[in-house]
């Protein structure tokens, strides 16, 4: 993957420095170094917006990327289609497909390559489980997808990973 790059992020009102000071620390500027970006998407327009700004990112600070979507089964929906093995892993495969198909192409337009992951599982929690097994040290998502029902109670799925993720996250509206 050749040397790492920073990240530069300028705090607001502050003077911009040079990117190339490593040492010493300067109060208008945070060095971040990522090596691995996670983009979660569900298939929507603001995933893809997470995914675009992802892929941007990884391109300028070279790093290692990671495209995941988290497809849910709900048990009554797999009760109430009566539905078989063979059956649940066709439905999941059409379900992620559509997740993943805008983002994939998307980063073969940018040429950016990414190790693409479909999960089965709650969103929320599949996501934060992805990124601890990735070993992701940045997580950037869409803050407007799809809403389920328990979402009125327990909120979006990025307020949920944002909540409890234990690395860096970007919420891109």
């Amino acid at each position: 993957m050749g040397e790492r790059r920073l990240c530069t992020a300028e705090v607001a009102g502050s003077t911009p420095v040079s990117s190339t000071s490593s040492v010493g620390f300067d109060y208008g500027r945070v060095d971040v170094i990522f090596s691995r970006i996670l983009a979660a998407t569900d298939g929507t327009e603001a995933s893809l917006r997470g995914v675009e700004v992802a892929a941007q990112m990884v391109q300028r600070y070279d790093a290692e990327f990671v495209l995941l979507t988290a497809v849910s089964v709900p048990q009554h929906v797999v009760l109430a289609a009566n539905m078989d093995q063979r059956n649940i892993e066709s439905y999941v495969e059409r379900l992620a497909q559509g997740s993943l198909s805008s983002a994939v192409a998307l980063l073969r337009q940018k040429g950016v390559g990414a190790e693409v992951k479909a999960v089965v599982g709650p969103a929320a929690e599949t996501i934060l489980a992805e990124i601890e097994a990735s070993k992701a040290d940045l997580v950037v998502m869409g803050r407007r997808g799809r809403y389920e029902p328990k979402d009125l109670i327990l909120g979006s799925v990025s307020y949920r990973v944002s909540r409890h993720v234990r690395v860096p996250i970007l919420l891109v509206p």
